[in-house]
């Protein structure tokens, strides 16, 4: 799958004007971001979701609607703050945005639909660390119920109350990715 330069660019208006409308975007971060966060893959290769130019805001945009939409069914007590959740939705992979680089081997992306490979120049940090770091970096203010959520929405959390606002978000944020992930397939 792909997505052409008007969606790309489209993609990257309703990032860009959901980060202002809920205070998490500032012209700091898109600058540290850069032109890169704009065409990034969300994966590697063609077996994982969103591997191609473009697809990591598709994702995180797709990511970002399944979480406002589970957190709508969810009973009151259950229900994360809607303006946090989607503030961690659209942040929570951001660190994703230099993170991979074109593959330049025809045979790895014909044979193994290998179509990006990691950026080597990059110090190596977890995809939730470089989201948090370039959030700090920009001055983005984050809640530490928020910084929880973006650290652990791979977490299982059928053990535990779900009582905090960070246990909430990373659940919700943990459901509607793997919605997100179905949908890509």
């Amino acid at each position: 799958m792909s997505i052409d330069k008007e969606k790309i660019a489209k993609n990257a208006k309703k990032f860009h004007d959901t980060g202002l409308k809920y205070d998490f975007v500032n012209e700091e971060l898109m600058k540290l971001l850069g032109e890169e966060f704009i065409t990034a893959p969300a994966c590697s290769t063609l077996n994982l979701y969103n591997a191609y130019e473009g697809g990591l805001i598709q994702f995180i945009l797709t990511v970002t609607k399944y979480a406002v939409s589970v957190n709508d069914t969810l009973p009151e007590d259950k229900k994360a703050n809607p303006a946090s959740l989607i503030k961690v939705a659209m942040l929570h992979q951001i660190g994703k945005a230099k993170m991979f680089v074109e593959q330049t081997s025809k045979w790895h992306r014909e044979n193994k639909g290998e179509m990006f490979v990691f950026n080597e120049d990059l110090l190596s940090l977890t995809v939730a660390e470089r989201s948090i770091y370039y959030a700090m970096q920009a001055g983005i203010k984050l809640t530490e119920d928020e910084v929880f959520a973006i650290f652990n929405y791979n977490s299982d959390f059928a053990s535990r109350p779900l009582k905090t606002d960070g246990e909430k978000l990373a659940a919700v944020l943990r459901v509607a990715t793997m919605i997100a992930v179905i949908e890509s397939k």
